[in-house]
């Protein structure tokens, strides 16, 4: 088992970075075009080809880890006001 994408990217060098995130962003790139040509040929409507490729980058940059774990449900209810 691979450690999280938040770890990974934690305790990786500057110098690293790039080396690490262009093979992803090569088949971000890839699936993209793929979504892409879908949506012009009419397999897919505008809005399900925006879905597919946020899904996209989600899964390949780690959004869950990154956006999700930092804004839960639980934060928001916690820093919503209270209504007497």
């Amino acid at each position: 088992m691979s450690p999280s994408l938040v770890h990974q990217y934690a305790s990786m060098q500057p110098g690293d970075f790039g080396n690490s995130i262009e093979p992803k962003w090569q088949v971000g790139g890839q699936l993209v075009a793929q979504v892409r040509t879908a949506v012009e040929k009419k397999q897919l409507t505008p809005l399900d080809g925006a879905r597919v490729i946020s899904a996209i980058a989600a899964t390949l940059f780690g959004y869950d880890e990154f956006i999700l774990r930092e804004i839960s449900p639980e934060s928001l209810l916690a820093a919503a006001p209270t209504r007497k």
